[in-house]
């Protein structure tokens, strides 16, 4: 294979996951990451007795992990294990009530009609048309890349533009929210669900009510040995795969010659490479180490989300909720 050697910015979970896709294809693969540790978000913090899983806190698409172990040969099960929970989330109001959020869909509506007074059958119908909307753009949002013309060009894109007007482009979350539930809670609690890609509900399009069926339908996980498993069996596997990892190494630029990504440049040294995957954030990407390029200044002028604060807690007490 002629032009086989990729240089991969950043070991965050997607550029571990892209190293071990090259790799099995036959690329030789090297990643350079800033920090000292893989995994990016997805790592895990140590204070005295206590250790926290740092990043996301829930885990949906756990067949997204096997297929890594599968494409390079190997049973997951050997190497990575979860359970899926019986209760994904634990909602607290501010005037005392608390839901349980099951898995169950039945028993969910029916702890949200006890608790919160909502008919049932609008919860069932919530989940529904979350299914509804994954099973008609669960292709296009999630397995192809959004910005690509070829996405909306598919077959699965034109049997899409077929259900247009029940695909809910045009309202927002909330307002599909407050449409299809009678309490403000029950609304607050589906609009929480635009946070996951840092939308704002009163602002994204309700088409993205698709998320709920992530959670209710396909489910909610837990791994073995925490979060941060999915980093240290995917890094693992990764350098199985032959990937090398370069830590405490900052990129400070791609190098660019006719439109072509053709080298990076680190410290004092400038390495050549026959491709280069991105795995920073696409507005570092351009502003750190693309500074002499083309940007996108439509996209990188978008509003940008201020994602959450997260405060983690070492408290020696149990607590019944």
């Amino acid at each position: 294979m002629g032009k086989n050697k990729v240089a991969i910015i950043g070991s965050g979970i997607a550029g571990i996951a892209t190293s071990i896709r090259l790799a099995v294809k036959g690329y030789e693969v090297e990643v350079f990451e800033a920090n000292d540790y893989p995994g990016g978000k997805l790592s895990e913090i140590k204070s005295k007795d206590f250790r926290f899983d740092a990043g996301p806190s829930l885990f949906t698409m756990p067949n997204y992990v096997d297929e890594l172990f599968e494409l390079a040969g190997e049973n997951p099960r050997d190497h990575f294990n979860y359970q899926k929970i019986d209760t994904i989330c634990e909602y607290f109001y501010e005037d005392g009530t608390h839901v349980s959020a099951h898995a169950d869909h039945v028993k969910f509506a029916e702890e949200i009609e006890t608790k919160i007074g909502e008919p049932a059958q609008n919860v069932l119908n919530s989940i529904e048309k979350s299914a509804f909307l994954y099973n008609h753009l669960g292709d296009l949002f999630v397995r192809r890349p959004i910005h690509s013309i070829k996405t909306f060009l598919s077959k699965d894109a034109f049997k899409s533009y077929r259900q247009l007007h029940k695909l809910d482009f045009f309202r927002t979350m909330n307002e599909a929210n407050e449409a299809g539930f009678e309490k403000e809670k029950t609304t607050q609690l589906f609009n929480r669900y635009a946070t996951y890609n840092g939308s704002d509900p009163y602002q994204t399009p309700a088409t993205m009510n698709i998320i709920p069926h992530l959670e209710f339908s396909i489910g909610a996980f837990f791994p073995e040995g925490g979060m941060i498993n999915i980093t240290r069996s995917l890094f693992e596997l990764a350098k199985r795969c032959g990937v090398k990892f370069h830590f405490s190494q900052k990129v400070q630029e791609i190098v660019i010659d006719k439109k072509n990504a053709i080298a990076l440049k680190i410290g004092d040294e400038t390495i050549a490479f026959d491709h280069v995957v991105s795995n920073m954030d696409m507005v570092n990407t351009y502003k750190k180490l693309l500074p002499n390029t083309y940007h996108p200044k439509r996209l990188l002028k978008q509003p940008k989300s201020s994602s959450a604060l997260i405060f983690y807690w070492g408290i020696q007490k149990k607590f019944d909720q």
